[in-house]
């Protein structure tokens, strides 16, 4: 293959790329969407005209033309790599007979912004009459869960994006990464706990939103909820601080305290959230009741005022909020040890928190959360990265440095509820993972990218 016909195809995709960005901006039909679509159809046709098929794949995030990658794909071809990931294909096959119909209705599946995935994508592109572009899905559960949590941040900037240019955010596009998280929970929700490790001081909102929303659903799967309620607690913990968007960047950022006039513009995003999840489509009523109530305490302190008792899920809301809120280094505060923020959380049971959905969140991540790096009596020391609710106090650790502080080259897995009380394996303190020169995000990313990161 030329680079010349790679060049063709990377423009086509360009073009492509463009005319899903406008569609964000601007209705069906206009110029800024309807040209570069025609551009791209045109370069399309002249390639199929040397080549009966061509395949575009996606590796990662990397889009590739046969088997050669595209250059920058990140950059250059984001809106394309996020229809791909969002609606979980491998690859798109388009044939020579392409027509214009065929090509316009392909646009507008992949743009579309409901969450098609497997036979129900595949029903959409028969129901359209598509016959010479193949689309290939990658089979149910085979995205790596850091894939879907970046896919979940993406979704959740979105929706805060909907909100600011005056919109109100598509229930469908939240709904279908919340039933993937909640599934992945459901099979293990350490592996998802790891990843709200991960803390981005730059998309601090949206980090924290997708954070919020995986300890709400670990909670309410630890609790017995229903799958019904689980999804609420998905779409609450992803939206709860989507009335933010009410409130200026300055004031969310600002490094000193606030004024008492911006601390009551802060204070309205319960009530402001609520209102915009009220409008958005066949959306459970339980979301904007525990948006509206996240912030009201167990003692019926904080913001805003309410009558009454609250609803249950909203306490869990309340919990992995302060949690994640805790562990995260703010503009006004250093993060805590995951320890020591359950520590802090204790000391309000009763006040702030719900004394009994407390304990289950309590007992849920043990002594030592996964995320907690820890020192062994043999003076090694590693990254908790699963805990069993039955034996909260021996979870299992990852060694990364030997008793002599040395990284080990292959760190190595031990659970410790395999080794009696009094035995050398047993946690005897937190670490600072900074002492270490440890990133515990990026530590429980790379976990969760190995083929089994929690298989022992």
């Amino acid at each position: 293959m030329s680079t010349i016909e790679l060049s063709t195809i990377e423009l086509m995709l360009k073009n492509l790329n463009g005319a899903l960005k406008s569609r964000k901006l601007y209705p069906a039909g206009h110029p800024g969407i309807l040209q570069p679509l025609e551009k791209a159809y045109q370069i399309l046709i002249e390639s199929l005209k040397i080549r009966q098929k061509i395949f575009i794949g996606k590796m990662k995030d990397v889009i590739v033309f046969e088997d050669n990658p595209i250059i920058d794909s990140i950059k250059n071809l984001g809106e394309v790599l996020l229809q791909m990931d969002r609606k979980a294909l491998e690859g798109i096959i388009f044939e020579k007979g392409l027509s214009k119909l065929e090509w316009t209705n392909f646009f507008e599946i992949l743009s579309l912004d409901a969450e098609l995935k497997g036979q129900e994508l595949q029903k959409a592109v028969s129901a359209k009459g598509i016959k010479y572009i193949t689309l290939k899905s990658l089979p149910f559960g085979k995205r790596n869960i850091v894939e879907v949590y970046n896919n979940a941040i993406d979704i959740v900037k979105d929706a805060f994006a909907e909100v600011r240019a005056g919109r109100i955010p598509k229930t469908e596009n939240v709904a279908g990464i919340v039933n993937e998280i909640t599934d992945h929970v459901l099979e293990d929700h350490n592996a998802m706990i790891g990843l709200t490790m991960i803390k981005n001081y730059d998309d601090y909102l949206f980090n924290h939103s997708v954070n919020v929303g995986i300890l709400s659903v670990s909670i309410g799967k630890t609790m017995g909820c229903s799958k019904e309620k689980l999804f609420a607690l998905g779409i609450g913990g992803f939206l709860h601080d989507i009335g933010k968007t009410g409130v200026t960047e300055d004031i969310i950022r600002k490094p000193g305290g606030l004024s008492s006039e911006e601390w009551e513009k802060v204070k309205l995003h319960p009530v402001m959230g609520s209102k915009i999840i009220e409008r958005m489509e066949n959306i459970n009523k339980i979301v904007p009741q525990i948006v509206f109530e996240h912030h009201i305490r167990y003692d019926h302190s904080g913001y805003p005022t309410k009558d009454g008792e609250l609803n249950p899920l909203s306490m869990i809301i309340t919990i992995a909020d302060a949690y994640d809120a805790l562990t995260t280094l703010r503009v006004y505060q250093k993060p805590y040890p995951p320890a020591s923020a359950i520590k802090i959380m204790q000391n309000l049971s009763g006040k702030h928190f719900d004394p009994d959905t407390l304990k289950i969140f309590v007992n849920m991540f043990g002594v030592y959360p996964v995320g907690t790096m820890v020192r062994l009596r043999t003076n090694e020391v590693g990254i908790v990265i699963k805990v069993e609710q039955k034996y909260s106090d021996k979870p299992v650790v990852k060694l990364l440095f030997d008793s002599n502080g040395i990284k080990i080259d292959k760190p190595f897995d031990v659970d410790l509820t395999k080794y009696a009380r009094g035995n050398g394996l047993q946690i005897v303190s937190p670490v600072d993972p900074i002492i270490k020169d440890i990133d515990v995000g990026s530590f429980m990313m790379q976990e969760a990218k190995s083929p089994n990161p929690q298989a022992h």
